[in-house]
């Protein structure tokens, strides 16, 4: 596998989020300068939705290849790595993200509307969104949450089925293959050991039938996974496009699309910060550091 091909993929996405990010901002001063007509903020939330859509499909065509390598990418910090789903965010987060969008300015108009200034105007936040389209959004919310757990159920049965046929027999008669071995140790050592032995050699990595096994039920795990992320990239572009395209204006639209992808983008940029520090302050105080932090700790919880 060519990881440098995964990686520009990766890296072909952030500027692509990067460049969305500025065009999503403009349009925003645009909408609220009043330079910017309904159209011209499709045309904007549109070429975001592409975006996303491109990304997926080039990713769909990599995990052909290997469908693991998005699950924990090499390419994300630890951080990022941890809160992935399916290998990339879940699509109830873009609706979470909402719901507090939705919620500035909110607690100001809820007053203003008891201090008899709004004049009985119902409060609709920074976004104005309706009471109408809180019933859609919460609508796809609970689509969205049962379609998600379906998904992580399957990736769990998935992982499951590694303590399953073919791998755990192989595993055990390696053991006990071992175990003949050890007993033979004497008779090996005088180049006289028996068929388990040779057989123990058989069976060892890249030979055999069994390695021939192993090979395959890898391989029917990695396609497993490699459908299950294009089910999870099909479920995150079915979710932001009901939201940008059929529920929200365009206007709020864009200023939903901008804060994800600013919430991505300034994540990224930190945790990356991080550990760039971590690393030189590991540097700076040598191999020894680590140690010496160990034995602290281990002195502090053993006075």
């Amino acid at each position: 596998m060519d990881m440098a091909r995964y990686e520009s993929c990766y890296r072909h996405w952030i500027a692509g989020q990067e460049a969305g990010l500025a065009e999503l901002e403009a349009a925003s001063a645009n909408a609220a300068a009043g330079r910017a007509t309904d159209a011209e903020l499709r045309a904007v939330v549109e070429r975001c939705i592409l975006g996303y859509q491109d990304y997926a499909t080039r990713r769909r065509a990599l995990s052909r290849e290997d469908g693991a390598a998005f699950f924990a990418p090499p390419w994300c910090t630890a951080f990022e790595n941890s809160v992935l789903w399916l290998g990339g965010c879940r699509p109830s987060l873009t609706v979470r993200l909402l719901y507090n969008l939705s919620g500035e300015g909110l607690e100001a108009q809820v007053e203003e509307l008891l201090g008899g200034l709004r004049h009985g105007v119902v409060p609709t936040g920074a976004l104005g969104i309706t009471s109408a389209q809180l019933l859609l959004i919460n609508d796809l919310h609970i689509r969205t949450v049962h379609q998600e757990n379906a998904l992580s159920d399957r990736l769990a049965t998935l992982q499951e089925d590694v303590a399953d046929r073919p791998l755990l027999p192989i595993v055990r008669q390696r053991g006990e293959l071992a175990a003949a071995a050890a007993r033979q140790g004497a008779r090996a050592a005088r180049g006289t050991c028996d068929g388990a032995v040779r057989r123990l050699g058989a069976a060892g990595p890249g030979g055999g039938a069994d390695a021939e096994a192993v090979d395959a039920a890898l391989d029917s795990y990695e396609a497993a996974l490699s459908r299950l992320l294009v089910e999870a990239d099909e479920l995150r572009m079915a979710t932001a496009r009901a939201l940008a395209t059929e529920i929200l204006t365009p206007r709020q639209a864009v200023e939903m699309l901008a804060a994800s992808k600013h919430l991505h983008l300034s994540v990224r940029d930190w945790t990356r910060r991080r550990e760039a520090a971590a690393g030189a302050q590991q540097q700076l105080n040598g191999p020894s550091a680590g140690t010496a932090g160990s034995t602290s700790a281990t002195v502090r919880r053993n006075p």
